[in-house]
């Protein structure tokens, strides 16, 4: 019955399990992990129960910070939303029990951008949850969030007292290469905190500082950490090949729309096996050069390159969705729903080929041969001038 009266939400997962989402925290202070989790739930597709759905931003920081990024007031931005149908919930269910069988949850961790947040590209890690992956989607402290906070000791928790992190505007001249590469280390850093983070969450011994009633427990010998796939959008593209070049515990690599800036004095030596999913819009010539040098650079593994057509930058996360397409207004878009599963097929088919999950991509296969127009194999150059949005 409850399908009836859905309320307004993202575009529903589409795998065999309804995801389940959590917000963990594992410690007080600012050198706590902090990410949404995102995992397959013990209940089936056809059981998604919307009462349990969750709004998209959990707080009106977060709508204050993607204000500033466009240059707006927040109230403008409430007022698009309120335009586009009202802020949508996510239709994933909070804190429900795992799916618990044989086949333990290969694990993705998810880098965002520059200005984005732990929730920016629910569409993708509600999509692969619902195909038996655990996402692990991290908002990182290095203010490239719009917003982000932490908790400084159990005092401020019980209270509610957070400590917020505001967003450092990009900052052009001299200094910037330094800058955002010292920036792209401490991010990788941060993601090796959260890869150890997951090993304690499979051992059993993992801590959530958040209030919550989820026992961490259920989710004890449950994840495949062997098959560790690492995803980013954007500078988050460029934190997922650091980390790669850095880390051998991760088995494969989706790079969507990368910033490759950031890397460009890196010497990466990547062997495990890469995506790149580009949209139209945002590489500019020497983005296409340093993603071909890292494809030419291949130590005999896979390097996969798809462009999207008719897309920006946003295509990859959830606000198109929610509030329309803000970049390239005068060009003609590709509907949203098609530019996001048009991406998860891409990167369902590219985990199969190389995780084993899941288990079969016919369903990517028939979407992707209907939808082929919109999307070609390699690399597109949009413009020759930085776009300056990140």
């Amino acid at each position: 019955w409850w399908r009836a009266t859905m309320p307004k939400h993202l575009p529903l997962p589409l795998g065999p399990w309804a995801p389940g989402c959590m917000d963990v925290m594992s410690g007080f202070g600012a050198n706590s992990t902090f990410f949404r989790l995102y995992y397959p739930s013990a209940f089936t597709n056809k059981e998604n129960n919307a009462s349990k759905w969750y709004k998209w931003s959990p707080h009106e920081k977060y709508i204050e910070g993607f204000a500033q990024l466009v240059n707006s007031w927040s109230s403008l931005v409430k007022l698009v939303v309120w335009f586009y149908g009202g802020e949508p919930m996510v239709p994933a269910m909070w804190e429900v029990q795992p799916q618990k069988n044989s086949n333990k949850f290969p694990v993705v961790i998810f880098s965002h951008g520059f200005g984005a947040t732990r929730f920016i590209s629910s569409t993708i890690g509600m999509e692969l949850a619902s195909w038996g992956f655990m996402v692990a989607s991290i908002e990182h402290k290095d203010t490239s969030a719009c917003a982000t906070y932490f908790y400084n000791t159990e005092e401020d928790r019980n209270c509610d007292n957070r400590t917020w992190i505001p967003h450092k505007k990009m900052e052009f001249g001299p200094n910037h290469y330094t800058v955002r590469n010292e920036q792209l280390h401490g991010r990788m850093i941060e993601i090796k905190k959260l890869i150890d983070y997951l090993n304690d969450l499979n051992l059993g011994t993992a801590t959530n500082i958040l209030p919550s009633s989820f026992d961490l427990k259920n989710f004890q010998d449950s994840l495949d950490l062997n098959s560790l796939c690492m995803m980013g959008h954007s500078f988050g593209g460029a934190t997922s090949l650091l980390t790669m070049a850095n880390d051998e515990r991760i088995s494969c690599g989706v790079i969507l729309d990368g910033w490759m800036f950031p890397l460009k004095e890196e010497e990466l030596q990547i062997k495990e096996p890469l995506i790149f999913i580009n949209t139209q819009t945002f590489h500019i010539e020497s983005n296409i050069q340093a993603i071909d040098k890292v494809v030419d650079n291949n130590h005999g593994t896979t390097r996969e390159v798809y462009t999207i057509m008719h897309t920006t930058h946003e295509t990859q996360t959830d606000t198109p969705h929610i509030m329309g397409y803000w970049l390239n207004w005068f060009m003609t878009k590709l509907d949203p729903d098609v530019g996001t599963k048009i991406n998860n097929h891409l990167t369902l088919k590219f985990l199969n080929q190389h995780i084993g999950v899941p288990a079969t991509t016919a369903d990517s296969d028939l979407y992707l041969e209907k939808y082929k127009k919109d999307y070609i194999k390699g690399t597109f150059v949009y413009t020759k001038v930085p776009k300056r949005k990140l």
